[in-house]
């Protein structure tokens, strides 16, 4: 190769070091020099120069916190003391003296059966317990009188204790008769069913004519006034149900909303629907809100969702999920622990003292510590 071409060769290698060089040394005269220039959307986000650093920013906006996530639910309304009514006794009714929505008071007549057998087995104790009290009279005098004769020797001892024993026996079956007696009391009182408290007939099932046997449900009474919604909730509401505030809305009157608290909550899961069936009592209750109606329950819990920043934004230290927030007074940074709740492709959610407006680190957390000093490339909040 001739003396000319390798002269021709060095003389552009030597203009390209001299153009490099001038590129290095303007980068360095206006980004590292001018710590107030902003970068280009081509330049780094992040550019250290010693211990100050050009970063870009992230602006808190206002706090999540405030935000309600609100469930609805749709149920039945329900009374809270719910009783099955019946006779103690077996036979057939011979009247009825209540309808459905019949508003009873304690003591009221409900039904009666026919009292013809009660009344015969009533006079058949009534007999037996005369026949042992005659039975009783005649035995202790004829204890009495082998008493006398046993002393002057007439009778033996053997037949005055068969006397003593007839006598207790005798006492035992007047004892005996009288539980009798008092049994048939009983059972012919049952005869006639009457309410225990005040209430209100929410069903019938007996009828005048009717056979019923002992405990059978003949009607059914509401006890009190207290009405609630009944509701099956999923498993992933069931622990907010219990931190929640909760409202009721009716189908039938949308104007009516009424506060409600949750009374009751299964602890075992339906095993079709896989639901937990949940009891709001209502507070305040119209009078013409009635057993049945078709209600909603609507769950709205205050959730602290915290504040979504940037998935950059997120630093690591000792184990602990930080921030790093820019005082920009001094233009310092420090270490801000958070928790984060959630992410999602770009942002995280996360719960921390960080307040509305703060600026925060959003680029190269990585390479910060709480000796450098930033330059805010600012972006705006979100």
């Amino acid at each position: 190769m001739s003396f000319g071409i390798w002269k021709n060769r060095l003389a552009r290698l030597g203009i390209a070091m001299s153009v490099t060089v001038v590129a290095a040394a303007f980068v360095f005269n206006h980004l590292g020099a001018d710590p107030e220039r902003k970068p280009t959307q081509f330049e780094p986000e992040f550019l250290q120069n010693g211990t100050e650093v050009i970063v870009r920013s992230f602006r808190i906006g206002r706090d999540s916190s405030s935000n309600n996530a609100e469930s609805e639910f749709t149920g039945t309304i329900q009374p809270r003391y719910q009783t099955a009514v019946g006779f103690r006794v077996a036979g057939k009714i011979e009247s009825r003296h209540v309808d459905v929505g019949s508003r009873v008071k304690k003591g009221d007549l409900l039904f009666q059966l026919d009292p013809t057998d009660f009344d015969l087995q009533l006079r058949v104790a009534e007999a037996d317990l005369v026949s042992a009290q005659s039975l009783v009279k005649q035995v202790v005098a004829e204890e009495k009188r082998l008493n006398q004769l046993r002393s002057s020797g007439s009778v033996s001892q053997s037949e005055y204790d068969l006397a003593l024993a007839n006598r207790d026996v005798a006492m035992a079956r007047v004892d005996s008769a009288v539980k009798r007696l008092e049994l048939a009391r009983n059972q012919r009182e049952y005869c006639v069913l009457r309410s225990d408290f005040d209430g209100l007939v929410t069903s019938i099932r007996g009828e005048a004519g009717q056979v019923v046997n002992i405990a059978e449900p003949i009607l059914q009474m509401m006890q009190g006034e207290i009405l609630e919604a009944v509701v099956s909730l999923p498993e992933n509401r069931v622990v907010d149900a219990r931190e929640t505030e909760s409202t009721v809305t009716f189908w039938s009157r949308p104007e009516i909303c009424l506060k409600a608290c949750l009374r009751e909550l299964s602890p075992v899961a339906d095993p079709v629907s896989r639901t937990y069936d949940a009891r709001f009592q209502l507070l305040d209750i119209p009078k013409d809100i009635a057993i049945g109606m078709t209600a909603t329950v609507r769950l709205r819990t205050p959730r602290r969702l915290g504040r979504r920043i940037p998935l950059t934004a997120v630093g690591h230290q000792e184990g602990q999920a930080i921030v790093w927030r820019i005082l920009e007074s001094t233009g310092r940074v420090e270490a801000l622990p958070v928790e984060v709740l959630s992410y999602d492709d770009e942002f995280a959610t996360v719960r921390g003292s960080l307040n509305d407006g703060d600026a925060i680190v959003s680029a190269g957390v990585q390479r910060m510590d709480s000796k450098v000093r930033v330059h805010l490339w600012n972006e705006p909040s979100r």
